[in-house]
């Protein structure tokens, strides 16, 4: 699989879990010139901005670190700058929450795999 494959393979388990968690998901991919917010999705509270990141089970995860350490300032200054430009076109009266999913793959049974989602992963 390739980088690409992996990381949209991991949205799609991202996406399928906030749903069984009740979330309707209101866009994917959303671009801005300043950075990209890979799931806008939306609870009885919250309008929640999530990251998706995903790593093998296996090796990977000794040499680069849980999936949420590749969110680093840099990545969460476009972040918050997309944020604010989706919030800008669009109105909303739910509470804005910026959320991490890590997705672990087990690269030899691709049903195998795990979820850890961190809520309001930027702080308030």
């Amino acid at each position: 699989m390739s980088k690409k494959e992996i990381g949209d393979y991991g949205e799609k388990l991202a996406q399928r879990y906030l749903r069984r968690r009740f979330y309707r998901i209101i866009e994917t991919n959303y671009k801005t010139k300043h950075g990209e917010i890979d799931i806008i999705a939306k609870n009885r509270k919250h309008l929640v901005f999530c990251e998706v990141k995903t790593r093998s089970c296996t090796e990977a995860l000794k040499y680069f670190g849980n999936p949420a350490s590749a969110v680093n300032y840099k990545k969460q200054q476009h972040i918050l700058s997309a944020v604010k430009e989706y919030l800008y076109f669009n109105n909303t009266s739910l509470n804005p929450r910026i959320d991490i999913i890590e997705v672990y793959l087990d690269f030899e049974n691709r049903k195998k795999y795990r979820i850890e989602h961190i809520e309001n992963a930027f702080g308030e």
